[in-house]
């Protein structure tokens, strides 16, 4: 980076050279050009050189403030445009309570000791380990960008709480069969070639032999199923993770989506707004005497939970699409894992301990 001495032009028709002070014009981080009025010309050419020497060592620092305000609209333009609906909203939501908290004024003023305000207001009321660091994490996410554009020289540390471990509930073969069963009782969607019921226990059994997320089965498109391989496609724009897959489905699943496939390109249409599934699903629980916590995540707990003693855990987490293999983890239930291994009666146990029998 090269800094320059000058006088500026209103300032030397305003003053006159003898009395114009001297300014010193350099480029910022972002590309910007700055300048600043110094005073005499030897203390401008000093702080030139000092400029010059920060740049060469990596010190400089942008000298103007960027708002809060205005790199959370940056951040929004220019990576969250990019991401799922979703996602974008639970970044949103992440950032707004982030700014109604600790209340930044300009970006370069939030550190590690503002990020733990904001974490320690926020357990003071209540809120959950879980949430607080979701909101971390996507603050976290926003402020590695802001450095990876040269907004900001330092990285700013964050330190996740430590959430309490639970076996995560999920849907096992007794719930699904009351779930399947209570089907025959839902009136939407209405007006097929097919009854309601045929569609629910469709999805159901899409979902719990599967794995996939709502969104993916709800995308599903009649030309993405080969049926002579008895596979399924799941577009990357689909997903969560913007992955192309192909899925070999089992005979089962194959012969309920069968008996719904229309003439529309959709294989699972919902003629409702997306909501009100959620809405109609709550309406089978309750019909088919079903206390879950959630909605159509559990089907992929459930899924995670049955299929883990079976597959390998490359292929499992292969099939339900993580990234890492630590997510796939999270889905298993080990305490009703053990109980399925019989782990009690297996461990070693020393001789004269055993009882005679």
């Amino acid at each position: 980076m090269r800094a320059w001495v000058f006088q500026d032009a209103k300032q030397l028709a305003k003053h006159g050279a003898k009395k114009c002070p001297w300014s010193v014009g350099w480029y910022d981080a972002r590309g910007k050009k700055k300048q600043k009025s110094i005073g005499a010309k030897t203390t401008a050419k000093v702080y030139a050189r000092k400029l010059e020497g920060e740049a060469a060592a990596g010190l400089l620092k942008s000298h103007e403030r960027m708002p809060w305000a205005e790199f959370v609209e940056r951040f929004k333009r220019d990576h969250l445009a990019t991401l799922a609906p979703r996602s974008r909203e639970e970044y949103l939501i992440s950032l707004r309570c982030f700014n109604d908290t600790v209340k930044p004024r300009s970006l370069d003023e939030v550190d590690s000791a503002t990020v733990a305000e904001f974490r320690g207001k926020r357990i003071a009321k209540g809120v959950s380990p879980a949430t607080v660091n979701k909101d971390l994490r996507h603050v976290r996410c926003a402020l590695n960008k802001a450095r990876r554009w040269k907004l900001i020289a330092d990285r700013v540390e964050f330190d996740l709480l430590r959430e309490p471990e639970r076996d995560p509930p999920f849907i096992d073969d007794a719930t699904f069969k009351l779930l399947y069963n209570a089907a025959k009782a839902m009136t939407q969607p209405a007006g097929r070639h097919y009854p309601p019921a045929d569609w629910w226990t469709a999805l159901l059994t899409f979902a719990y032999l599967t794995g996939w997320r709502i969104s993916e089965i709800l995308a599903l498109r009649r030309d993405d199923i080969d049926w002579a391989k008895g596979e399924a496609r799941i577009e990357a724009d689909a997903t969560k993770g913007k992955r192309e897959a192909r899925v070999e489905l089992h005979p089962a699943v194959l012969d309920h989506v069968k008996n719904i496939v229309g003439f529309g390109p959709l294989v699972f249409d919902w003629p409702l707004h997306r909501r009100l599934l959620w809405t109609h699903f709550a309406k089978l629980k309750k019909e088919a005497g079903v206390e879950i916590p959630g909605a159509f995540h559990r089907f992929r707990f459930g899924f995670a939970n049955v299929n883990v003693d079976a597959l390998p855990a490359d292929v499992l987490q292969r099939l339900m699409r993580h990234q890492a293999a630590a997510t796939t983890r999270r889905y298993v239930n080990m305490a009703e894992r053990m109980r399925r291994q019989d782990t009690a009666n297996r461990i070693h146990v020393p001789a004269f301990l055993r009882k005679e029998v």
